[in-house]
């Protein structure tokens, strides 16, 4: 079989659907020798692997207007190539050819449902690639089961034609400290007390916001609680008002934003947190969950969408929207050394249940 992978979002930064491509084609080359695979991108990806030998990057049509290529130059290459399924790695899909089988990987629909946390230019895009992908896929793959029924609801997908696949986490990251590493990331980012840490963009769906008011209300209000604030990720759309808040309040000694940071530093920072903040509104799946627990770090996180699948009865559940649950949950694991070595342990176990191996088993599993 002749396969085809969308895996232009490796073009640019790989976030979070380009760390999903990566994890999943480094795992599933490991598993399929028989299939051709091609990777289809309008720009030059430097992959951090080889290829194996039946796996290879194709061309589509340059960065100018690549929406446009995707879906008018695509479907006639794909065509010419023969090529029998293809595999939307962010539920985009190359309309006209209903010959090859599609895959749709939906890692979440949430510009249909909350449409106020993305620019009008996104949400456009996002309605177009979905209502195509409606009448193109053949299979979906979706991250969580809270992503599988906003398929369902939103995209009028038939259950039997959706599977649900769990990500995983980057296995660089693990419980185990290096001091050296762990120092050589404090100094560089100017981190010189035990911390609180965050790690996604700084936008508002993420909630930084009540974040840092909750941490400036019960953890700065109290002596016996010598916690920073470290924010790793890079900036997203209308985060003014928080850095705003930050100014205002003089927080600046308090709360450290490092941007991006590279995947031995996260390691590191993850490795020496005391506590880790994921407050988000909505997620798809939510790996920064993951990728804490599996570095056996206290997690308190939202009690909405898919992250209490991610959680598990490992994590601290909080309503994002009140600031309120989210001191209370703060002091609670802060002020309790036997409670943070209980969810590290119980970290550890649910974060040992999803892997990216498995990942790209049960997507092979399900498309073949």
């Amino acid at each position: 079989m002749r396969i085809g992978m969308d895996i232009s979002a490796l073009v640019k930064e790989a976030a979070g659907i380009g760390q999903w491509i990566l994890n999943v084609i480094e795992n599933m080359m490991k598993l399929d020798r028989e299939n051709d695979y091609f990777l289809f991108t309008y720009d030059e990806v430097k992959l951090p692997f080889p290829l194996a030998p039946n796996w290879q990057i194709t061309d589509y049509g340059g960065p100018d207007h690549k929406q446009l290529h995707y879906l008018t130059k695509l479907p006639g290459i794909l065509k010419k190539m023969n090529i029998d399924m293809f595999i939307g790695t962010r539920h985009y899909l190359p309309p006209f050819n209903k010959k090859i089988t599609y895959v749709a990987i939906v890692h979440d629909l949430i510009p249909l449902y909350m449409p106020e946390l993305f620019t009008d230019e996104h949400k456009l895009r996002f309605k177009v690639f979905t209502d195509i992908c409606k009448y193109q896929a053949d299979k979906v793959v979706a991250v969580s089961e809270a992503t599988k029924k906003d398929v369902i609801k939103y995209m009028k997908i038939p259950e039997p034609n959706i599977r649900v696949v769990y990500e995983g986490a980057n296995p660089m990251l693990t419980s185990e400290k290096d001091p050296e590493g762990i120092a050589a990331a404090m100094a560089k980012y100017h981190i010189d007390s035990d911390y609180i840490l965050c790690l996604s963009t700084v936008e508002p769906r993420k909630n930084m916001l009540r974040t840092i008011q909750a941490y400036e209300q019960c953890v700065l209000s109290d002596p016996q609680l010598p916690y920073k604030l470290v924010i790793v990720g890079g900036k997203g759309w209308n985060n003014g008002e928080i850095y705003d808040y930050v100014q205002a309040h003089r927080l600046q000694p308090y709360v450290i934003f490092t941007g991006y940071v590279t995947e031995e530093e996260k390691r590191n920072i993850y490795a020496n947190a005391t506590l880790f903040i994921y407050a988000s509104l909505c997620e798809g799946f939510g790996i920064p969950i993951l990728e804490a627990m599996q570095s056996g770090v206290p997690v308190i996180t939202s009690n909405t969408s898919s992250m209490p699948e991610v959680a598990g009865d490992a994590g601290v559940l909080i309503d994002p929207y009140s600031t309120e649950q989210l001191k209370e949950a703060i002091l609670s694991v802060l002020k309790d050394p036997q409670k943070r070595r209980e969810m590290s342990r119980k970290g550890l176990e649910q974060a040992a249940r999803f892997s990216w191996e498995k990942c790209a088993r049960e997507i092979l599993e399900f498309i073949l």
